[in-house]
């Protein structure tokens, strides 16, 4: 028996819980909206609903032994894959190791 959770509370989330439910396996249902959650584990019997939901992203990265930053909208992110681009150019071809940073000021 396994312990599986199921992040979603759609059509496809409801199908893998009831399959996994039918193979004997513990299921844990995790979505935004508490409610549809436990509404989804009582339809399916058996299933519970998680509590606490995916670990923030700062937390994961603190685990890493690395400092969150706030970035500001998600349209930074193609900016952001651009710079790590960058940045694994550097070590490839000129800097040649990843002893290095790169620093951004913003003047107000």
């Amino acid at each position: 028996m396994s312990s599986i959770s199921i992040i979603g509370l759609g059509n496809m989330a409801s199908a893998l819980a009831g399959r996994a439910l039918a193979g004997g396996n513990a299921v844990e249902i995790i979505g935004r909206d508490p409610a549809k959650a436990k509404e989804l584990a009582g339809a399916l019997g058996g299933a519970t609903v998680g509590t606490a939901g995916a670990a923030p992203a700062g937390d994961i990265v603190i685990s890493l032994g690395l400092r969150p930053m706030d970035t500001g909208q998600l349209a930074m992110t193609r900016t952001l894959e651009n710079t790590g681009l960058l940045m694994l150019g550097l070590v490839a071809h000129s800097v040649k190791h990843t002893n290095f940073f790169l620093d951004v000021s913003i003047l107000s």
